[in-house]
């Protein structure tokens, strides 16, 4: 989906993923060159898309997508401990961000964290990212940054490993939201509408039926 953040409207769709396939069926759209600003989600072929297709547009990774990174290693080091139990109350404590659970919820957290090493350092460093994006400023968030890198480096996890790759390769357009303080949240938004179109039709054999119906909800 291409969205105008400032007009507040969906602009085009293109179906594919592929740096390719998305500047064959985009290439129509005017006046690229003077787009300045650009969010996305964290795919390497998305990045690569948009800085052959806006050359002057700088680059902001959507902050809830990098701190949704956290989720799947917490879940899954979580599976390992207490199985796949959806009403877990440790599930419901683990997701929720620290300073909003209550006291009693708090220390009960840490009280379990203690008895698991494993999920702790997790745990701790998914809050440290929260906190991260509540750093205001782009020369605190660098530093914040830069320290949360080498505490990653210290870690034998190898999921945790991964994730601190992924940050080093996306530093640049993760530090941009310190700058411009611009997010993905309108583009989930025609997304969400865009399942609901799809759903009430059940579903579309043709892509340019589905495409057309989807411009015309959202313009």
């Amino acid at each position: 989906m291409i969205v105008d953040h400032n007009k507040k409207k969906l602009r085009d769709v293109a179906l594919g993923k592929t740096s390719a396939e998305l500047q064959e069926q985009l290439a129509k759209i005017p006046g690229r060159e003077n787009v300045k600003l650009v969010t996305l989600d964290l795919s390497d072929s998305y990045k690569s898309f948009v800085k052959g297709f806006f050359p002057n547009a700088e680059i902001i990774a959507d902050r809830f997508h990098v701190q949704r990174l956290m989720n799947p290693i917490l879940h899954n080091a979580r599976m390992e401990i207490t199985g796949d139990k959806r009403k877990n109350p440790v599930r419901f404590l683990l997701s929720k961000n620290r300073s909003n659970l209550q006291h009693y919820e708090r220390s009960a957290l840490d009280t379990w964290l203690n008895h698991h090493e494993k999920i702790n350092e997790i745990y701790q460093f998914k809050e440290a990212l929260v906190r991260f994006y509540r750093t205001r400023g782009i020369k605190p968030a660098e530093i914040y940054f830069q320290k949360l890198i080498d505490q990653l480096a210290l870690t034998e996890n190898p999921h945790l490993k991964t994730f601190r790759r992924t940050l080093i390769r996306w530093r640049n357009e993760i530090l941009n939201f310190f700058k411009y303080r611009l997010t993905n949240a309108r583009v989930e938004g025609f997304n969400n509408v865009a399942k609901v179109i799809k759903r009430r039709a059940y579903g579309f054999r043709s892509f340019e039926n589905y495409k057309l119906r989807l411009l015309n909800a959202c313009s």
